[in-house]
């Protein structure tokens, strides 16, 4: 079966290795961003990304003799024409991320693919792993589907549920999504060459919300939410992602893990540092007493003598 894929992230170069070396796959092409591209994620909202495997991707498509295809439009006349040409039996998307054009969609036979991190048709749209984490969830997990005209509308091949320990973050749960994606793609890819993969219509779609891609001004505590709250906002976009933040004395602190603080309350204003505890500030929270304490944080400043301190506020 030939097949083309569609990468721009660590995680598409994974998939593309997974799927590369899959016997009876012939990878005819590999289409990826520039370096450093604009993504329109919203009407007239754009983001300027840089695709951290370009380096990678070229080398890859060097060392197997493999097509590539560098742009940032990949629905554009030009990409059309290219895709054509390599002639995929199936197209496979991961970690990418433009919109893909019906006219794209209708090149390969056996369909366009990709993969998407929740239990489909639950948390359909943008960043569906930090979205489950803000939202307390248990539960998460990546499906394999068709990809359509809607927004994660497509039929389903397979899923595969991951469980969020209560210790997990953005970046440890990324991983264990991660390998179940892997997985699905091996056990499905071939089911697909033989035509003999399942196909399943998402059921209830109009029940579940699609969620927005989340920019980097998202990432603002409030810190009248409850510890538990807070702990799950800031486990959401901890390192590799931007960072939950707050100011300080007109610094934005970046969060990068925190606490429940075992007080017997506080009834101090949200935000307000009501302690340092070993080096580590204790704020203030929620609208009936509690508080956080900051474990890891960094301050977006050079001036050294900037420091936290007891009856000062978080804004």
């Amino acid at each position: 079966m030939k097949v083309a894929m569609f990468i721009s992230s660590k995680y598409g170069l994974q998939c593309y290795k997974a799927v590369e070396k899959m016997e009876g796959i012939e990878m005819v092409g590999i289409l990826t961003t520039p370096l450093h591209f604009t993504l329109r994620y919203e009407r007239n909202k754009t983001k300027e990304m840089q695709n951290a495997i370009y380096e990678d991707v070229v080398k890859e498509s060097l060392e197997k003799k493999t097509q590539i295809y560098i742009t940032d439009k990949a629905n554009s006349e030009d990409s059309i024409n290219m895709i054509q040409k390599w002639k995929p039996d199936l197209i496979i998307v991961s970690g990418w991320y433009h919109i893909i054009s019906g006219k794209v969609l209708a090149i390969p036979e056996k369909g366009v693919i990709g993969l998407h991190a929740s239990l489909l048709p639950r948390y359909r749209g943008g960043a569906p792993l930090a979205w489950q984490i803000i939202r307390g969830e248990k539960e998460s997990g990546i499906t394999l589907f068709y990809i359509g005209q809607g927004v994660d509308t497509g039929d389903i091949i397979g899923q595969k549920k991951v469980l969020i320990a209560k210790e997990d973050d953005i970046g440890t749960l990324y991983e264990k999504v991660g390998e179940a994606g892997i997985e699905l793609l091996t056990e499905y890819v071939p089911q697909i060459a033989n035509n003999c993969a399942p196909r399943n219509k998402q059921i209830d779609i109009d029940k579940y919300s699609v969620y927005p891609q989340r920019k980097e001004s998202d990432g603002r505590i409030d810190w009248l939410l409850e510890p538990v709250d807070i702990y799950n906002f800031v486990r959401a976009q901890t390192r590799p992602y931007p960072g939950a933040f707050s100011t300080y004395k007109g610094v934005k602190v970046f969060i990068w893990k925190c606490k429940a603080a075992k007080t017997e309350g506080s009834h101090d204003i949200a935000g307000t540092i009501i302690d340092i505890w070993e080096k580590h500030p204790v704020i203030s929270v929620g609208r009936q007493g509690g508080a956080v304490i900051l474990m890891d944080y960094s301050l977006e400043t050079d001036d050294e003598s900037i420091e936290m301190k007891k009856g000062e506020r978080l804004m």
